[in-house]
């Protein structure tokens, strides 16, 4: 009988090389898809958050009665918002104000106000409402008060040390000044022994005056180095308001919730947009929440984008986003 031939065992050197390419090429998919799909990832997530603070800073504007402004970074790649935060505030039913901040009244005298007890003040009647803190130096500040014209002249209605000045001219204008930047209200006037709730709103990108919530100028832009140490006063030792002021709040308008893209995710823009030199894109929203007119004449659009994915996002007229 003849010998059977021993079956050979193992693999050959060209079988061998065969199975390392094809485990080379499905390892290179693996790596490119996987690679791809954590750049989607990027995409998906940020353009979340993006809608998370473009929605809050909508929902903000409306229940604050106050702007809102969302901010995109493109040099940092980054966005955040801005908006109020009340640090002090003050109904003069007495010196007592809310957030442990209370006021040094020099010469006022009680009187009826708009709602309870309001503080009459003469010309060199003041309350001191103290320090106003200074947590960024490009932070904004607002100043609200109720405020009841007695009788013409020129009078200073509230300042911020030198930096700022709100005033009450003598034709029933209202002028305002932050830094190197001046609001008036135009043709805009209070007429005597009216009252009038006069709100000055500075971002810290741009300044805007409202009257009974009615914005009476368009907004001013430009930045001011803050610089800390400054009194918040209504009224003036020197040139004081003559009449009867109610409700005073002071706010600040400082950056939160910043939040930086994925590394793979950057901000897009329509073609003919102009990134401003500072790279700070400003999506401002008025007190009702809408998109402010003065600032855009039509939605809003830009979209972040990854090598591998893209997600567009419209902001329209009303602040809500669209689908």
């Amino acid at each position: 009988m003849a010998s059977r031939r021993p079956r050979r065992a193992g693999m050959t050197l060209l079988e061998l090389l065969t199975v390392i390419v094809i485990l080379s090429l499905m390892l290179g998919l693996s790596v490119y898809f996987l690679k791809n799909a954590n750049r989607d990832l990027g995409v998906n997530a940020s353009a979340n958050t993006v809608q998370s603070m473009l929605r809050g800073a909508h929902q903000l504007a409306r229940s604050n009665a106050a702007p809102a402004w969302v901010v995109i970074d493109t040099k940092a790649n980054s966005i955040y918002l801005l908006a109020k935060e009340t640090v002090g505030e003050w109904h003069l039913e007495d010196s007592t104000g809310a957030f442990g901040r209370n006021a040094t009244i020099q010469g006022g005298t009680p009187v009826p106000g708009r709602v309870g007890q309001g503080m009459r003040l003469g010309t060199s009647a003041t309350i001191q409402c103290g320090p106003v803190p200074v947590y960024s130096p490009d932070q904004g500040v607002a100043v609200e008060l109720w405020y009841l014209r007695k009788r013409g002249g020129r009078g200073i209605l509230f300042s911020i040390g030198d930096q700022v000045e709100g005033t009450s001219e003598s034709d029933g204008r209202v002028t305002v000044r932050i830094g190197s930047l001046t609001v008036d209200s135009g043709n805009v006037r209070v007429p005597l022994e009216a009252w009038c709730l006069l709100q000055a709103v500075y971002s810290g990108r741009d300044l805007r005056l409202f009257l009974n919530r009615a914005p009476v100028s368009a907004p001013v832009l430009g930045k001011n180095a803050w610089s800390p140490g400054g009194a918040f006063t209504v009224g003036s030792q020197k040139q004081g308001f003559t009449g009867i002021v109610d409700e005073i709040r002071l706010s600040l308008v400082i950056p939160r919730d910043a939040f930086s893209l994925a590394s793979e995710s950057v901000f897009e823009f329509p073609a003919g947009f102009v990134t401003p030199p500072d790279g700070e894109v400003v999506i401002s929203f008025d007190s009702e929440g809408r998109l402010d007119p003065a600032v855009h004449a039509e939605p809003f659009k830009f979209a972040v984008k990854s090598p591998a994915d893209r997600r567009d996002l419209v902001v329209g007229l009303s602040g809500t986003l669209s689908k």
